[in-house]
This record gives C-alpha cells, sequence and structure tokens, in this order.
C-alpha cells in the first residue's frame, strides 16, 4: 500500500486508565459453561448475544439476517429478527417483512442441553414466529419458524478483543460458523457470527457506553469469513482505527492464527460522501483489498453515522476461487477516509 498521509490530531497525554483505544486481542477455544456463564469479563457483565451474518441462496438472492437477545432479557430496542434481502428484484437489501412477524427476545428461555450446548428459543407466551438458536463447541442451529433453518460448522477457533476505558470499554467473544440450511425454502449457504458482548452495567452497543462510536475510536469495522473451493479458509476480524485502535486477527483452515495492532488502511468514498465503494487494509506486510457486493448496501438501517454494506474481503493479488463467504461490516463516513493518529508530545 501507498504511504498514508494520516491525519494529525492535537491529542495531549490521557488520563488515568485511558489507553487511547489500545486493544488486546487473540484466540481462545470456545466452551459452553463460559458461553452460558453470568460472570463478568474485565469487571463488565454480559450486555448482550449477538446472532448475524449472510446467506446467499440457489437462485441467486442476497439475504442478511441479525438477531440480538439482550443477557437480561429486557430488550429496549431491536426486539425482533432483523432480515435484509434482495428478493423482489431489489439492487440492494431491503428490508423484509418476515422480521416484523417474528416472535420478540422478551424473557426468552437460555437453557444448557447436554454437556456442551447451550439453547435460545423464545418465550411460550411470545406472540410471533418461534425462534430458537443453538449453539455448540463444534456446531450450530439455528430456527426461525416461517423464515429460515440453518445449521453451522465452527470455524475454529475462537477470537476475542477488548478495548479499555475508564468510562466505556467492550469485550468482544465471537465465533464464526459456515451455515447450510433453507431460508424462505430456497436452499442457501452462508456464514454467522454467534457472538457475546460485555460492556459497563447499562451499556448497549452503538447506543450507551460504547467506545467506538462515543468515543471516536471506529473508522472501519469488519467481520468476515471466505471459504475457497480448494479447501482453504480465511475468517477473522478487521478494525481500523483512530488515536491507538486498530487490529486485524485471521485464522484459516488449519487454525493457524495471525494477529497484529500493526494495522493500517483507507476507506474509499462515492460522490456523495457517504457510501463507501472500496477499503484497503493492512497487517503487518499482508494488504488485503474491501470488495462490496453490488447489491451490499443497507439503506434500510439508517439513515445512521456508520452504513454497512456486505461484500468479500480478499489479499490482493489472490486468485483462489470462493465458495461461500460474508463480509459485513461498516465505515464511519465523517471520520475521513484515513485514521486520525495519536502522537505523544516529545
Amino acid at each position: 500500500m501507498a504511504h498514508l498521509e494520516h491525519r494529525k490530531a492535537d491529542l495531549s497525554l490521557k488520563g488515568r486508565g485511558d489507553y487511547g483505544g489500545q486493544a488486546l486481542v487473540g484466540p481462545f477455544e470456545p466452551d459452553a459453561a463460559s458461553m452460558m456463564s453470568d460472570a463478568p469479563l474485565f469487571g463488565m457483565p454480559p450486555e448482550a448475544l449477538y446472532l448475524w451474518g449472510t446467506l446467499r441462496d440457489v437462485e441467486g438472492d442476497l439475504h442478511t439476517i441479525m438477531r440480538r437477545i439482550p443477557h437480561n432479557g429486557k430488550p429496549t430496542a431491536r426486539r425482533k429478527l432483523v432480515v435484509q434481502s434482495t428478493i423482489g428484484g431489489y439492487d440492494h437489501l431491503h428490508m423484509h417483512a418476515a422480521g416484523l412477524q417474528s416472535a420478540p427476545h422478551i424473557d426468552p428461555i437460555r437453557e444448557m442441553v447436554g454437556p456442551d450446548a447451550i439453547e435460545w428459543r423464545s418465550n411460550p407466551e411470545a406472540t410471533g414466529s418461534p425462534f430458537r438458536a443453538r449453539w455448540a463447541n463444534e456446531t450450530c442451529h439455528w430456527v426461525e419458524e416461517g423464515v429460515f433453518d440453518l445449521r453451522g460448522t465452527l470455524i475454529k477457533p475462537g477470537m476475542q478483543w477488548y478495548v479499555p476505558g475508564p468510562r466505556a470499554a467492550m469485550s468482544y467473544v465471537a465465533t464464526i460458523y459456515r451455515l447450510e440450511g433453507v431460508i424462505f425454502d430456497r436452499p442457501c449457504q452462508g456464514l454467522i457470527g454467534f457472538d457475546q458482548i460485555y460492556m459497563y452495567e447499562g451499556g448497549a452497543v452503538y447506543q450507551t457506553l460504547d467506545p467506538l462510536i462515543e468515543d471516536g475510536l471506529e473508522h472501519m469495522w469488519y467481520t468476515w469469513a471466505t471459504c475457497y473451493r480448494d479447501g482453504s479458509i480465511d475468517a477473522g476480524h478487521f478494525m481500523l482505527g483512530n488515536n491507538r485502535f486498530g487490529f486485524a486477527i485471521l485464522t484459516d483452515e488449519h487454525q493457524k492464527v495471525r494477529l497484529s495492532t500493526d494495522v493500517d488502511g483507507e476507506v474509499f468514498y462515492g460522490p456523495d460522501g457517504y457510501w463507501f465503494t472500496g477499503a484497503r487494509f493492512t497487517m503487518g506486510s499482508e494488504e488485503f483489498e474491501f470488495l462490496p457486493d453490488p447489491r451490499g448496501r443497507m439503506p434500510d438501517l439508517g439513515p445512521i453515522p456508520n452504513p454497512q454494506i456486505d461484500g468479500r474481503w480478499r489479499r490482493v493479488g489472490d486468485t483462489r476461487e470462493p465458495e461461500v463467504w460474508f463480509a459485513w461490516g461498516e465505515a464511519v463516513p465523517a471520520n475521513g477516509p484515513v485514521p486520525t493518529r495519536q502522537t505523544f508530545p516529545v
């Protein structure tokens, strides 16, 4: 990547406990007992479980699916399944009515089902189409009745990151599954994140006590995976950030993990200055490029400060043929094309 001229902020030294967004990042061994636990991480209680990802069906349509299940079972927003789809000839992802007909995740049932699996399911008294989601150490099964039935295999290992801060902090504990099944009675394949987030009491992603948005750390955020026709895999997380924030963690078909906080990149915006048309990202000496899906924009989520687009990440020059992929993420146009780097007084 050519040298980037970063914006330089007039950033004085921070106060006690403020590390400018410097993140910890690493792999972990997923296990059901930890997934089920109510115990805090770094003094933060579980905020919510997030199931979310991308499907492509045999008729060529694209779908993104998401359900947020708050740990306390008391959602204040995002109460139901979200389905975006290109069904109907749309040239972008369009909010599908199936989500409105789903059961809300208010007071869901959560229980261990055997020694290595947990199941979340809708409260029997809830109105709307029931759901159930089972997480296991190797597999998952997510059913939204009348919409989709999906089974997945874990891409190992789990990947986690932590952003400390005295006012707002976040610990993101992630597992990625490759899926097959049906959506709207059409065979499909895809990938999802089956993730847990920990935040300070009262925190909610994008809303309150969020260090990425409220403290201006986030520049671009992507979770992604590509399964290639030759059997190889790339999967992980890219985060490009301001100040000292930013990292990458990737795994492959051999569970070989590469991670770095030595990252850089640039987001390319279209004429409107809102939707981005591509991006570059480097981790150490490796350079990647983002290829937006022509129908991957999600305008029905907004207008929001972090427009989201699905597509595919690949190494620059990589000629492997993808078979199943997802890259659902976002950028923050207010932060411009390149991140702001923190400098220290000398």
